[in-house]
Formats: C-alpha cells, sequence, structure tokens
C-alpha cells in the first residue's frame, strides 16, 4: 500500500516540484543552468557605530561579532568567469587562497562597457547574458568560499569603456554632450544612463542561486566608481560635478 502510494502520488509530486525549480530559475534564459539548491549560510554585515558587525538575526544586538575587514583587489574574477573552463578554475583557487590565508573582502569589478566581446553593457541599458552569468558565478563561490565582495559599478578611466564610453553613447544618440569625460558627472541623460545601469545590477537574479544581488549577504558593498580623481583640487568641495554626484548617488542607491 505504502509503495502504490509513493509510485502514484508521491514521486509525481516530486517530479513537479524539481520541474517547477528547473523553470522558475530557467525562465527566459538561455542556455538553459542547473541551480544550486543549497548555500553556504551567510550573515550580512552591518555598521555599528564604529565598527562592522555580522548581523547574526537569532542573537541579541550585545552579542552580535565583530567583522574585520581583511582584504585585496582582484579587478579580473569577472572577465575571467565568462568561459567555463580553466579560467574559472583560476577564479576560484584566488577565493579558497583568499580564504586559506585569513582574508575576508575582495573588490573586483562588476563592469565592462562598450563593444568588446566581453562587455557587460552592450550599451545603454543592454547586457551580454553570457558576461552576467560569469559575474553570477564569481558571487556564488565567494559565498562558497566565506569571502564578500566589493563590486565595482563604473570606471574613472577608460578601461573597459568607464565614464568614457557613457559620454559616447550620449553623443551618439544625438544629446549636445562636451566631449569632457566630466560630462558623466553633470549630463541628466549620462546620468540616466548609469541609474539604469545600476538598477539592473541590484535587480539582477542569479542564474546559480537566485538570490537578487541586493539580497545577496556576499556582496559587501557597492562602489560607486573605480579610482574616482578630483582634476581640480584647489575647487570647494561642493562645486565640483564629481563630489555632489558622489553624494546624490550615495542615497539614491540606498533606495533601489
Amino acid at each position: 500500500m505504502a509503495s502504490d502510494w509513493r509510485d502514484k502520488k508521491l514521486y509525481p509530486l516530486l517530479g513537479i516540484l524539481l520541474l517547477s525549480i528547473f523553470l522558475y530559475f530557467n525562465l527566459g534564459s538561455n542556455p538553459i543552468t542547473f541551480p544550486i539548491l543549497w548555500q553556504s549560510h551567510m550573515d550580512f554585515v552591518s555598521a555599528n557605530s564604529t565598527h562592522f558587525i555580522i548581523v547574526n538575526p537569532r542573537a541579541p544586538l550585545e552579542n552580535q561579532s565583530t567583522f574585520y575587514i581583511n582584504g585585496w583587489n582582484s579587478y579580473w574574477l569577472m572577465q575571467e568567469s565568462v568561459w567555463a573552463g580553466p579560467s574559472r578554475s583560476r577564479v576560484s583557487k584566488m577565493l579558497k587562497k583568499g580564504a586559506e590565508m585569513g582574508l575576508t573582502v575582495c573588490r573586483t569589478w562588476a563592469f565592462n562597457d562598450g563593444v568588446e566581446p566581453n562587455a557587460l553593457q552592450i550599451s545603454p541599458g543592454v547586457f551580454n547574458e553570457r558576461v552576467f552569468r560569469g559575474l553570477d558565478y564569481v558571487i556564488v563561490e565567494a559565498r562558497k568560499h566565506g569571502i564578500r565582495l566589493i563590486l565595482s559599478l563604473v570606471n574613472n578611466l577608460s578601461n573597459f569603456g568607464g565614464k568614457a564610453q557613457y559620454v559616447r553613447w550620449a553623443q551618439e544618440a544625438g544629446h549636445n554632450v562636451s566631449s569632457s569625460t566630466d560630462s558623466f558627472f553633470s549630463h541628466p541623460m549620462i546620468k540616466d544612463y548609469y541609474k539604469a545601469y545600476v538598477k539592473a545590477i541590484l535587480s539582477r537574479k542569479n542564474s546559480l542561486s537566485g538570490v537578487k544581488y541586493a539580497e545577496e549577504p556576499a556582496i559587501f558593498a557597492w562602489e560607486l566608481m573605480n579610482e574616482p580623481l578630483h582634476p581640480v583640487p584647489l575647487l570647494p568641495f561642493f562645486r565640483h560635478g564629481l563630489m555632489r554626484w558622489l553624494l546624490l548617488s550615495r542615497v539614491w542607491i540606498r533606495n533601489i
């Protein structure tokens, strides 16, 4: 009797459940991926007055553990994760080695703008899903090894697109934009391009784990720009577009 019940009811239900999970993670995606159903547990990190704490929802505030930042920079993780094989193995080994050395945070890039084959953002709001899946892999591997990430969102320099690429996009769209890359900080259309990009990143659902980037504890922080520089150091702090941009961006990114 029990065997009949398993054959007629339980197994079909399990089959439907697994199919539903499979479709949930692959709806509209190409190529097909198989989700990671179990991930390493990781609590969020939060600021508490003068230090960072690991937020354990099961413990009172006074018993929260202090989180110490001890990290390194590997800007290339997403680029090396675009294709499966030896390059992804290099990423895994780097994160594993960092964890073995007692490091806790890795800073890496979550941008590559332009027309090159491994660009993440091909044009404003248009993404290369293959590259996005590479970033998905980086995040999953970081969490697997207990490493938290600082993800940088655009380059101040022209390498990998950067703010110069945003200026070119606005010019190509017919907007009256100065060739100076400082237009990135002041032109309304360019600021909209950047905001849309950041929103797409934070709203991204990881193709491997199903976790939205904005809800991923392995992402320690978002860096608004890689190496932002003040080109005219004698200008008052609030007058330069970069400083205003940093302050305003800090506010709206928290509300996404």
